[in-house]
């Protein structure tokens, strides 16, 4: 028996009373064009506040509300217009998530507009740099060791500068701006295929944006972003082989599936895994569904991934497995400590301002709940749709995810990563929770007879719980709170330890040191000396800074690390660590005061340590020859 599914993507011509409706009068009266214009001022205040924080007012409280100011204007027009019940055609829903996406991502612009100061960021542009030097693959990067091995994102970037001339910053720009609307734009059509709906597909996208990544990570120049463009291509893909029924169609989807999976595989490790996973989860909905060409596809596309990856991994990247096998181990444990004991061992993240602890409660509460609402949809209207029998399936990780989140510890990160992939299946069923529950809301007896009076209360609700959902995950996702607004430098303060000192110390080994020398510094000038210095800084060198002098054993540990330059930032010593550690690696950690200025003074007094440069705050010391002083 073929169940009839409820349609959400248009209205009737008439009410369900018999009486015509005006599809006129059912437009929004708030145009698209006026909702890009008001996301265009948006952009413009969080800029402003921006601006507020470089002048020194980063952690003032009226900035950090004109950040919250410019987000609502961005979002709420958005949400509110995908969330009301007047007629909305597919143009505009297309156009209302373009302007979504690209209103956050000039926001991630706008941050850092002149220049990589995130991290992941500038360990790419080593690796970009690398073969636009060497004009070949696979050359070592000391920051990222695995990204050599998926050069997918460079390469194109690396093309994009010898065509153009443009730096690696202006195309590292366009070429992950464009990835990441293509990548949201594809999840459009898949959630669109899936339920015919191009509403439920544009509160899908929107739920989606709420993930802590969709700002920041999953825009960022970092080879996870155009990894998602050819995994969504890939999918899409494989949802139409099922569907076309001549060989011609589908010997072209075919092509693009498979060239889809070779390009995940060559550009981002993890990415390829998901995409295997998620073909098998789908290909388990449509065994469910008994639809067995789209288990088949599924299946047949899982197996050319699995086979892809692996080939890769054998004859390319054989260090991917040391490289992820710590990560693993290190869940394995937490999980394995959390159902032994109650509890799981290890450091805990650090824990952000109550206001945002409450909210991301508040969200994980309202999306747990929906989700039941939308596989009780799924079951009532789409059981024998085998994509959303599979979306239902794959949205179970989403209790996966709260779980790691709550109770694994120092789990946020981990949850935090894998948020952009569950997500995707979350997203959609719980668009199909919301409509249900703001169209039916307007049935129930209590308020049916005053329907057109409360639709708009209704709607309000929504919207609000949208805005709600995306200022979480841009709360709780990436930069962390203490950096939310770019500003002065900060101890070990991730983005904002990237300041014109740095880059100018960075910049002087480069040209004066020449390239890849082991460098030991603090892990605020860990990223900057390893791109714009076009060193190797080096983790575990903790014990060079911590001590006032320097043992026989520290001598010879410096010597087996092989470390010949010693790069001291003497602004250490005048506050905590904002990220909570000084140095990658084997940091202590749990500082009650800062670094005292004398043990990072204490090459001036060792023999043979040569002063080669210094800037004030920023010091560089020669250590490649020095012996035992005692």
């Amino acid at each position: 028996m073929t169940l009839a599914r409820p349609s959400y993507g248009q209205m009737p011509a008439s009410g369900r009373n018999g009486r015509a409706v005006n599809m006129t009068a059912a437009r929004s009266r708030l145009p698209v064009s006026v909702v890009a214009l008001i996301a265009a001022v948006g952009v413009l205040v969080v800029a402003a506040a921006y601006t507020a924080g470089r002048l020194g007012y980063a952690s003032s409280p009226w900035a950090n509300r004109t950040y919250w100011l410019g987000q609502v204007l961005i979002i709420a027009p958005v949400a509110a217009r995908l969330l009301s019940r007047r007629r909305l055609d597919v143009s505009e829903t297309v156009t209302l998530l373009v302007i979504l996406t690209v209103a956050e991502y000039l926001v991630k612009v706008s941050y850092s507009p002149t220049g990589f100061t995130f991290g992941d960021e500038l360990m790419h542009w080593r690796s970009t740099m690398n073969i636009l030097q060497t004009g070949k693959l696979f050359r070592p990067n000391n920051l990222l060791p695995i990204s050599p091995f998926y050069p997918g994102l460079e390469e194109v970037t690396a093309a994009l500068v010898s065509i153009t001339g443009l730096s690696v910053f202006a195309a590292g720009l366009i070429v992950v701006g464009i990835a990441h609307l293509t990548y949201v734009l594809l999840l459009y059509l898949i959630f669109q295929q899936i339920a015919s709906s191009h509403r439920v597909s544009g509160v899908a996208v929107l739920i989606y944006a709420s993930n802590p990544l969709f700002q920041s990570f999953d825009s960022m120049f970092v080879y996870q972003t155009l990894a998602l463009t050819f995994l969504g291509l890939a999918v899409l893909a494989a949802k139409h082989l099922a569907a076309w029924k001549t060989a011609r169609d589908r010997g072209g989807w075919l092509t693009i599936a498979l060239l889809a999976t070779f390009a995940t595989v060559v550009t981002h490790n993890v990415t390829s895994y998901v995409l295997v996973a998620a073909l098998e989860v789908i290909t388990l909905g449509s065994l469910f569904a008994r639809s067995r060409l789209s288990a088949a596809w599924a299946s047949l596309l899982a197996l050319a991934a699995s086979a892809a990856f692996t080939a890769w991994i054998v004859f390319v990247a054989p260090t991917t497995v040391s490289y992820l096998q710590p990560v693993l181990t290190s869940a394995v444990q937490a999980f394995q400590g959390l159902f032994a004991s109650g509890h799981s061992s290890g450091q805990t993240a650090t824990v952000g301002p109550l206001g945002d602890q409450a909210l991301s409660a508040a969200t994980v509460l309202v999306i747990s709940m929906l989700l039941p609402v939308g596989w009780r949809q799924a079951w009532r209207h789409y059981r024998q749709q085998p994509w959303v029998i599979a979306m239902a399936i794959g949205s179970v990780s989403w209790y996966i995810l709260v779980a790691v989140r709550l109770f694994v510890s120092d789990g946020s990160e981990l949850a935090g990563r894998t948020a952009t992939f569950v997500y995707v299946p979350t997203g959609f069923i719980a668009a199909l929770a919301v409509i249900r529950l703001t169209d039916n809301s307007l049935r129930w007896p209590v308020i049916r007879a005053n329907a057109r009076r409360r639709a708009p209360l209704v709607v309000a609700v929504a919207v609000i719980g949208a805005v709600m959902f995306i200022f979480d995950g841009l709360a709780n996702g990436w930069p962390p709170y203490w950096e939310r607004l770019p500003g002065p430098y900060q101890v070990a303060g991730d983005e904002r330890s990237v300041d014109s000192l740095e880059i100018d110390s960075a910049q002087w080994a480069a040209v004066n040191l020449g390239p890849n020398n082991t460098f030991a510094t603090d892990s605020g000038d860990f990223d900057v000396i390893g791109s714009y210095g076009d060193q190797n800084p080096t983790g575990n060198i903790a014990y060079l800074y911590t001590s006032r002098t320097l043992t026989a054993s520290d001598i010879q540990q410096a010597a087996d690390q092989q470390i010949r330059y010693v790069l001291v930032d003497l602004r250490l010593s005048q506050a905590l660590p904002a990220s909570g550690y000084y140095f990658s690696g084997n940091d202590p950690g749990n500082y009650t005061r800062p670094l005292p200025l004398a043990d990072l003074t204490k090459f001036e007094h060792i023999p043979d340590v040569a002063r080669i440069y210094d800037s004030g705050d920023i010091v560089i010391y020669h250590v490649g020859e020095i012996d035992y002083a005692g």
